[in-house]
């Protein structure tokens, strides 16, 4: 459903947290110009913010007034995963499934979240005729998802916890199967898996096409409608050598996002234009519309404050996880950020948006 910016504004932020993070010495800096290398994808509809930041110039905009400017490293289907890129150092940031990371950050992958950008892409299905009407009916039951370590299950997990299912080790009472997501439809109708997690556009093209019911939906359930699946993350290197340039690309992607959630007719025909995602544009548009595209960096921490929290009760994060540690290090406020912006299509103009965000109105 589609929400407004809450009225609710609660005092100034919190100071900066970089501590970790200190700033490369001053007689170490280049005098090159930096580059931030950002990371992208093609076909991938919630990647909206990204292909507006970068056709509407906003990530060279805000790289410019601080003499830097943006590279764009596309991340390939069937190649390597973006943690590998990041691993292997080709990106300085970018934006993508939080959840999906969590594990790999606990083991050692260099980024730190610094907004959340969209809420709400992640829908749960089964057959019309399957006699599961809700989560509460998933003991036992076999759930395809596009990645073992998927946001699709991670949020499941959790929301199974809440409903006594269990989903430790020593006490599994679900069976997750990894599919591709173009195969995940065809798996539910052809019942080799009961239910399926998938993010849109591929979750409500089966839906439509097979006539799925749907059992729960991110961007609707009391649990998530104020957590985003979708975040902007920075490297730990990015962070130590030019956190400026952190800030930069922060803020052009939240102006990103307030512009898709204000102009999402306009957005989906920008990506099909621009050969960055396929499809019907009247049909790409009404998605884009359902969804949140209200930035906010706050409501971006406390979701990763309470899914990291969770995910180590679970044991999905280790037991020797120091997760105070881990929250300040994998989420962090930079100098120069705003809690968000919003867009107003008639004045063409962002207004930033500061204090912290609780949640968002129904």
């Amino acid at each position: 459903m589609k929400k407004s910016i809450s009225k609710s504004v609660l005092a100034a932020a919190a100071a900066t947290v970089l501590l970790a993070f200190p700033s490369c010495n001053k007689k170490e800096a280049s005098s090159a110009q930096k580059v931030v290398r950002i990371n992208f994808q093609t076909g991938n509809l919630c990647g909206a913010p990204v292909h507006v930041a970068m056709k509407m110039g906003l990530f060279d905009e805000e790289l410019e007034k601080i003499g830097q400017k943006a590279e764009y490293v596309q991340q390939v289907e069937g190649g390597a995963t973006l943690g590998e890129m990041i691993a292997s150092g080709k990106v300085d940031a970018g934006y993508g499934l939080y959840a999906t990371q969590l594990q790999a950050m606990e083991n050692g992958l260099p980024i730190s979240y610094t907004s959340g950008i969209h809420v709400g892409c992640t829908k749960y299905y089964v057959r019309k005729d399957s006699d599961i009407q809700s989560v509460k009916d998933l003991r036992g039951k076999k759930i395809g998802v596009p990645g073992l370590a998927d946001s699709s299950v991670m949020n499941l997990k959790r929301k199974l916890m809440d409903v006594g299912i269990g989903v430790t080790a020593d006490n599994n009472e679900v069976e997750f199967v990894a599919y591709s997501s173009a195969d995940l439809a065809i798996a539910l109708n052809n019942g080799a898996v009961d239910v399926i997690g998938a993010h849109d556009p591929v979750a409500t093209k089966g839906e439509l096409a097979y006539g799925f019911r749907k059992i729960l939906d991110t961007g609707t359930d009391e649990k998530f409608r104020n957590e985003y699946c979708c975040q902007q993350f920075v490297t730990h290197k990015l962070l130590r050598e030019n956190p400026e340039g952190a800030a930069a690309v922060t803020r052009a992607l939240q102006k990103a996002s307030a512009y898709v959630e204000a102009e999402p007719r306009a957005t989906a025909q920008l990506q099909i234009e621009n050969d960055l995602v396929a499809g019907d544009l009247d049909f790409n548009a009404s998605l884009l519309d359902e969804l949140n595209f209200i930035p906010s960096r706050s409501l971006g921490r406390q979701t990763f404050d309470a899914a990291a929290r969770q995910l180590k009760e679970a044991g999905i994060l280790k037991n020797s996880t120091d997760i105070e540690k881990f929250i300040a290090q994998g989420y962090i406020e930079l100098f120069g950020v705003p809690d968000g912006y919003s867009y107003d299509k008639e004045t063409k103009t962002f207004t930033e948006i500061n204090g912290i965000r609780t949640g968002f109105p129904l």
